[in-house]
Formats: C-alpha cells, sequence, structure tokens
C-alpha cells in the first residue's frame, strides 16, 4: 500500500503507522511480512498468496518519527479502509453522536470496533523517495515480533543490485 501510493498524508509520500518510535532517519528497506490485514487486502482488492511474503519489495528514506495529528489520523484510517476522508469524518462525526464522551482520537485508534476495519497505531514512520524493486528479494526473515530488522547488503548481491536500480 505504501509503494502504491495508497498512504499518503500531506505533503508526504508515504506514511507507516507504528506503535513504537525510531531514532533512526535513512534508507529503510521495505518488505512484506508474514501476516497481511485482511481488511486492507479487501479494500484494495489485493491479492493475497503466500508467494508475495517474506521478500523486500523496495526501498525509502525515513525522514520523520512522531505521533500523527488528529487531522493525520483520520487520514491514515482513510488511507488504510480505501475511504474517502469526507465518508471518515462522517462517520466520526456519527458516532461521537452515539457517544459524546469519547474524544475523536479514540474514535480513530479504536475504529476496528466499529466494523471491519483497520485502525491506524498513534506513530507516523514518514517517508521520501519510496521506490519499489523491479522484482522482490527474498531474505533471511528472524523469528519474533515486528521490530527493525538489519541485513548486510553485499556489493553485487540481488540486494545491492536492487538498490542501485532505485537509486540508492
Amino acid at each position: 500500500m505504501l509503494l502504491d501510493g495508497h498512504m499518503k498524508v500531506d505533503g508526504h509520500e508515504g506514511v507507516k503507522s507504528r506503535c513504537w518510535e525510531w531514532n533512526y532517519r535513512g534508507p529503510v528497506l521495505l518488505y512484506n511480512s508474514l501476516r497481511t490485514a485482511k481488511p486492507a487486502v479487501k479494500a484494495y482488492d489485493y491479492t493475497n498468496s503466500s508467494e508475495n511474503h517474506k521478500v523486500i519489495v523496495g526501498v525509502g528514506e525515513l525522514v520523520e518519527v512522531r505521533g500523527f495529528t488528529v487531522d493525520e489520523a483520520a487520514q491514515m484510517l482513510a488511507n488504510f479502509n480505501n475511504i474517502s476522508l469526507d465518508k471518515i469524518k462522517i462517520a466520526l462525526r456519527n458516532i461521537k453522536r452515539k457517544m459524546p464522551s469519547y474524544r475523536p482520537e479514540e474514535i480513530i485508534y479504536n475504529f476496528f470496533q466499529f466494523g471491519p476495519y483497520i485502525a491506524p497505531f498513534r506513530t507516523g514512520f514518514f517517508f521520501k523517495n519510496l521506490r519499489r524493486f523491479d522484482k522482490p528479494v527474498s531474505f533471511n526473515w528472524p523469528a519474533g515480533p515486528i521490530k527493525p530488522i538489519f541485513t548486510q547488503v553485499v556489493p553485487g548481491s540481488e540486494l545491492g543490485k536492487q538498490l542501485k536500480r532505485a537509486g540508492f
């Protein structure tokens, strides 16, 4: 979704939502994980095939990591679910009427409770210079929870060739 241009917020080329912060800034390899959120696959009519997993699909430059504003979080909610921002704003107003004690951000970050939706995490990873590789590159996938994964780029390797073609 990030490399297809579905995750834009304001002037940022692409944004990922995370529940943790990271001090690193610079090039980041982008990979398809083992799990894919089924509502996102359905919302964008993606094919969910096992051969599309555990591969590095592109690269981007991480330029900023910070909490979302309420407007940015609402845009990410629209992005994740392939719903217009206007429809999201209407839904937020309707939910607020039914539950007046809820703050807008509480509704946004818990939107999955209102149907088959995906809600963003509170931290945004803001990218520029996003590039999809010509051909996905498989890599040794470490076990464990989602976290930064570091890999060595060997000159002449398939990963090295793809990064060079992408201008990194």
